[in-house]
Formats: structure tokens, C-alpha cells, sequence
């Protein structure tokens, strides 16, 4: 792994955005278009990274990052999904227009990179980005649990 929180966030950003790059496409035209093996060794790594970031990482800046971008996460799964649950009912309202795009951000940076996790779920893009929001949560329980056993640690000595 890393050594400093800098190499770790360099790791970090370029495994996100070539993931992205990866799943964009097909989560962009889902369910029209179809999830592949690219996409899903491409999520596979990104869960792995994410999995072996809870368990090896021990900078507390870096796990600090680590916790704040799930939780971003779970919370952007959460608003993805409001919102497009709410769209049939207020579909074409001008505000309601405005307010709906925050959530194409979040669901490009949270949602697209375990896109490719969507070929076993086959739901549409609202209920995904809640379940990559719940996988969000549950790793960053993980890493609050992972940090506390090391402050536990560190305080004995």
C-alpha cells in the first residue's frame, strides 16, 4: 500500500477516474446498453481498492479521507434516489428541474464506479445508486471500526 496520504489520494483519483472512464458509458445508457466484463472487473478492482483501504490504511489523514468519501457516498446514493423517485411526480416543474441536477455528479462519482455490479442487480439507475450508497455505509462503518481499534491501540502504548 501507500506510504502518505498524498500517494494514497494520487492512487485514489486515478483508480476513480479510470473506473469512471470505464463504467460511463454503459451507466449512461443503461438499460439500453449492456454491462460487460470490462465493467465489472473495472468495479471488482474499485470494491477491492475500497475493501483493502478499510483494512490496510493507518495514516489518520488518510483514513479521514477514506471515511469522508463514503460517506459522501452513502449520502449521495440517498439523494440520487429521492430524486428520481420523485421525478414521475414532478417531472417538467422548472424547480424541481434545478434541483435534479445536483444528482448526476454524485451519481457519476459514487454510483458509475460500481456500475458494473448492476449486471446481477438489472435495477435502474435510482435504486443502484441506493445500493452503492449502502455498500458506501457499510464500508465506512468498516473503517470507523478500523480506526477506533487502532486509537485503542495506540492509546495502550
Amino acid at each position: 500500500m501507500v506510504r502518505s496520504t498524498k500517494q494514497y489520494v494520487a492512487l485514489f483519483v486515478v483508480l476513480l477516474l479510470a473506473t469512471i472512464s470505464i463504467n460511463a458509458w454503459p451507466a449512461s445508457l443503461y438499460p439500453d446498453g449492456s454491462i460487460g466484463l470490462l465493467q465489472i472487473v473495472a468495479s471488482f478492482v474499485w470494491l477491492i481498492f475500497l475493501i483493502g483501504s478499510v483494512i490496510l490504511v493507518r495514516e489518520e489523514k488518510t483514513i479521514l479521507f477514506v471515511f469522508n468519501y463514503l460517506r459522501l457516498g452513502f449520502l449521495a446514493g440517498i439523494i440520487v434516489y429521492l430524486v428520481t423517485f420523485f421525478e414521475r411526480y414532478w417531472l417538467g416543474e422548472f424547480w424541481f428541474d434545478i434541483v435534479s441536477a445536483i444528482q448526476y455528479p454524485f451519481y457519476y462519482l459514487f454510483a458509475v464506479p460500481l456500475f458494473g455490479f448492476n449486471a446481477w442487480f438489472d435495477v435502474l439507475y435510482g435504486q443502484f445508486a441506493m445500493f452503492a450508497g449502502f455498500a458506501y455505509i457499510l464500508l465506512a462503518i468498516g473503517v470507523s471500526v478500523r480506526y477506533k481499534r487502532l486509537e485503542a491501540k495506540r492509546l495502550r502504548y
